[in-house]
């Protein structure tokens, strides 16, 4: 069966959207709050392993542009993790070893670990001080060819994409003029 450019497009934006819709919106509200940059001067530590973690890269850098300290583990400038510190993971099946293993020493290091989950019943889930679960099982199926259908963790890696990128849009609405020109004092000049 062949499915046209744009069939696939809503396919993708219908999953996402259902996806996006089991969200807890307290927590997401809780996560906002976290990152507002008027608020603590927090360090933020990244964290994933595959496309997950090229997605939360470009998180990191967008909250980098609003002003917070960042830094993906296993850089070579990354310094140590410490209390107070916030180690943010993201894994759609939570049970990601290296993920796993890093949440748990920031855990032994004092830092909170802010775990985003393609579901609640996940070792990461116990491990966390915080999550924001995407649950599959509650999104529902309403188109017959699922984008995510045998690729892996597609939908949550769009899903983790979108979530992110409304987290930013969300955190600097009201102040979207100052936002975007202090987010454009602070992009890279050097390319």
């Amino acid at each position: 069966m062949s499915l046209s450019f744009h069939e696939a497009t809503r396919v993708i934006c219908e999953e996402v959207q259902n996806l996006l819709a089991t969200v807890d919106p307290e927590k997401v509200l809780s996560f906002i709050h976290m990152l507002h940059p008027e608020g603590s001067k927090r360090r933020f530590f990244f964290w994933a392993r595959g496309r997950s973690f090229l997605i939360l890269r470009g998180f990191a850098m967008r909250l980098m542009h609003l002003g917070h300290e960042v830094h993906i583990v296993g850089e070579v400038d990354c310094p140590s993790i410490v209390p107070g510190d916030i180690l943010v993971v993201a894994s759609g099946s939570g049970s990601t070893g290296s993920v796993l293993l890093f949440a748990e020493k920031a855990r032994k290091y004092g830092a909170e670990v802010v775990a985003i989950l393609g579901r609640d019943t996940s070792p990461l889930h116990q491990i966390a001080s915080y999550t924001i679960e995407f649950h599959p099982e509650r999104a529902g199926q309403t188109v017959q060819l699922s984008a995510s259908a045998g690729s892996g963790g597609t939908r949550f890696e769009h899903s983790l994409m979108i979530f992110c990128d409304a987290c930013i849009l969300s955190l600097v609405y009201d102040w979207k003029e100052k936002a975007y020109h202090d987010m454009m004092e602070r992009h890279a000049n050097l390319e």
